[in-house]
């Protein structure tokens, strides 16, 4: 059995997605930069310059938690043929001796969290990570195995409550993967055709839901389209 690294640039990444999850390469960009910036994808990038000071760190590699990253990134924020940010990252007071923004020569996303969140092979496999992640991408792994985690406990007692969270937990899913799919559509990264024909399992795999958790999302998401209730950049 071949020796697999357990990081890989991110232009590796990117190439891997398209060609594992069937996806054209800007659909394949937005879910690498949005499963970074969730957390689901641990990362780690190799400090450059200073962009003050002009002070070089000397083969420095930092890992997610080490950065402040943005809530959202956006495609046209990385470099996907050198595998870097354009823009300076916030390094943590805490994580370097020199805190604050670098530039950053390259970052590689871990390959064992790749293949778990973004190619659905990875998921049918059930193939566990070899590399520790943050709390976020934990808590992302969770919202993917959707209702089924729950059936494992039993029926409840006679008289016993349910519990408050996990009553709520279903509809918030819900209601989170049908904002994020409306919002796709109005900023132009998805057409409601593209949304209609989009695979179950890519479905689930790019809004981090179950498979019955986006397929209700999306009929929500397709009748408020036919209502127009949702105005999209199509013409």
């Amino acid at each position: 059995m071949d020796y697999v690294p357990p990081w890989e640039r991110l232009s590796n990444a990117l190439v891997r997605v398209m060609a594992e999850a069937g996806l054209p390469r800007d659909q394949a960009q937005t879910n690498i930069c949005r499963a970074i910036a969730d957390g689901a994808v641990n990362i780690q990038g190799k400090l450059g310059r200073h962009p003050t000071t002009g002070f070089r760190a000397s083969n420095t590699v930092l890992e997610r938690k080490d950065f402040h990253i943005e809530p959202e990134i956006k495609p046209e924020d990385l470099d996907w043929e050198q595998s870097r940010p354009l823009k300076s990252w916030n390094v943590r007071r805490e994580a370097f001796k020199k805190p604050g923004y670098w530039d950053l020569e390259w970052i590689e996303l871990c390959v064992a969290d790749v293949t778990k969140f973004l190619c659905p092979a990875g998921q049918a496999s059930g193939q566990t990570p070899t590399t520790s992640r943050s709390q976020p991408a934990v808590e992302n792994q969770e919202m993917a195995a959707g209702p089924a985690a729950s059936s494992t406990a039993g029926p409840p007692k006679p008289g016993a409550a349910a519990p408050a969270r996990r009553r709520g937990a279903r509809p918030l899913k819900l209601e989170k993967a049908r904002d994020a799919m409306r919002n796709d559509i109005q900023r132009g990264r998805l057409t409601p055709a593209q949304l209609d024909n989009m695979l179950e399992k890519n479905l689930a795999t790019n809004y981090g839901v179950s498979r019955d958790t986006a397929r209700k999302a999306r009929k929500a998401v397709l009748s408020e389209l036919n209502s127009r209730q949702i105005p999209t950049n199509d013409k």
